[in-house]
């Protein structure tokens, strides 16, 4: 639990190439990184989480990166978005026919 608080203690947002990532700074008795779940990971590692992140551990820090890409500009009216956790992606698609994509003109990550 002590790494735990550790890992927790500085933790920043920052934006990177348009990706929604976050950094801890790792306790320097720290035997790793602790993940969300608590799993142990080791220094100079890197893993994807079941929440669609990207992480890195190294002795100084972790980070986090979110993998999805959420399409924003598209019509809204007439389309829905669809979230597929398997593959951390999103599909746009006609409402009244799903069988058929629109056109998306912008997304944020």
């Amino acid at each position: 639990m002590r790494h735990m608080l550790g890992f927790l203690i500085i933790v920043v947002s920052v934006t990177l190439c348009d990706a929604q990532c976050w950094l801890a700074r790792i306790e320097s008795d720290a035997q790793g990184c602790t993940d969300e779940n608590g799993v142990l990971h080791e220094f100079n590692s890197k893993w994807k989480t079941k929440g669609c992140q990207s992480c890195s551990c190294s002795k100084e820090t972790m980070q986090c990166c979110s993998l999805i890409i959420t399409p924003v500009d598209y019509d809204k009216e007439k389309c829905e978005s669809i979230f597929y956790e398997e593959t951390c992606s999103y599909k746009v698609v006609e409402k009244a026919d799903p069988s058929k994509l629109c056109e998306v003109h912008g997304a944020v990550g």
